[in-house]
């Protein structure tokens, strides 16, 4: 057995990446609401499970909502991320520090850090500063939210060998307790 050298883990050292996905139409989800209200209401009726009744209403609301989600999966973009090294994630934070006067700047400056982050993390699209301000501007702020806890989490989460329990039932490796 060979012992490995620093310039192996070098030559292979991959930072983490995720894909964070963006619904560019979000307006769809009143519409998406609406008909989950009327399914719920038709399927209550009395006659839900008459062929002339509402079951067949129901039917159709279902196939509504199934055509509505199909609109809404075509609207979705992926934000390519990449996590930084450890140094350019310390550099960036230095060029953030956080304002006077402002407590809810917590080592970094809360208005610039999170879309410099977003901006040096992005691999698709690319983006600049600039770019990366005018796109959080025009998300919601939940948008925001789960698009700047990936850029956190990619660079101060750990990366462990990921477990999916769907994948290992279907291949017949669950662990045994």
């Amino acid at each position: 057995m060979t012992e490995m050298k620093v310039e192996d883990i070098l030559g292979q050292l991959k930072r983490p990446e995720k894909s964070v996905p963006l619904c560019l139409r979000a307006d769809l989800q009143a519409e998406f609401d609406e008909l989950e209200r009327k399914l719920r209401a038709a399927q209550q009726a009395p006659d839900s499970d008459s062929l002339a009744g509402s079951g067949s209403v129901a039917r159709q609301i279902a196939q509504d909502i199934e055509a509505l989600r199909a609109k809404m999966r075509k609207h979705i973009v992926d934000i390519r991320l990449r996590a930084l090294t450890r140094k350019e994630w310390s550099d960036l934070i230095k060029r953030h520090p956080p304002r006077k006067g402002h407590s809810d700047d917590v080592n970094v400056n809360g208005e610039t850090f999170g879309i410099a982050a977003l901006a040096e993390c992005a691999q698709s699209p690319k983006m600049t500063e600039a770019q990366a301000g005018e796109l959080v501007d025009a998300m919601t702020h939940g948008q925001w939210e789960t698009l700047y806890n990936a850029v956190l989490s990619l660079n101060a989460g750990s990366v462990d060998v990921p477990f999916s329990v769907a994948a290992s039932v279907l291949v017949g490796d669950m662990p045994r307790s």
